[in-house]
């Protein structure tokens, strides 16, 4: 006979402590990732009794939802992405497909060469080298991206709430009234 309390769940303790520090667990976080979804019922009542909203996303990975404004962390990690998917929509790639698919090199990156991006992320309180490192490493902590060598990174599958985040501006700039509308 198994264990009826929640607290026998497999890899609670790792999983609760990944996903309260902000981690997204996906495929490639592996027992960690099938412990939650071959238990995923009891994961959400234990996590919803505790007061965590444990978010299942529509790409198949987990995460703690938390408050519906962008952190001053996450806005930078945003900044990141996005001004990675202006670039690689400026070369006529297929901008998912790249991000999901690519390794990049970090000392090929584009953001601090351009002067647009350079604003962006000024915009962002971002000015150098080292700070848009910070942001890599802040993506790979939660579970974004996935560092290679010192200079390589691709994206894991987290990285769709980005996209998420990209279709919700666009939706509200779509919703606001135009000059002819007024």
């Amino acid at each position: 006979m198994t264990d009826p309390s929640p607290f026998a769940l497999p890899h609670l303790g790792e999983i609760f402590d990944a996903l309260r520090r902000g981690r997204h667990i996906c495929a490639a976080d592996g027992k960690l990732y099938w412990a939650l979804r071959d238990n995923l019922e009891a994961y959400l009542d234990l996590f919803q009794h505790l007061g965590f909203r444990l978010q299942v996303h529509p790409r198949d990975f987990y995460y703690f939802r938390g408050k519906d404004s962008l952190s001053p962390l996450a806005s930078k990690m945003a900044v990141f992405v996005f001004i990675l998917i202006e670039s690689l929509s400026d070369q006529g790639e297929a901008v998912v497909e790249a991000l999901m698919t690519k390794t990049f090199s970090i000392s090929e990156l584009v953001h601090l060469k351009h002067a647009r991006y350079r604003a962006y992320l000024k915009e962002a309180s971002v000015t150098s080298e080292e700070e848009l490192l910070a942001i890599i490493r802040q993506l790979e902590r939660f579970g974004f991206a996935q560092r290679h060598t010192e200079d390589s990174f691709s994206f894991r599958t987290p990285a769709y709430r980005f996209f998420d985040v990209c279709i919700d501006i666009l939706n509200r700039e779509d919703d606001q009234p135009t000059e002819e509308q007024t």
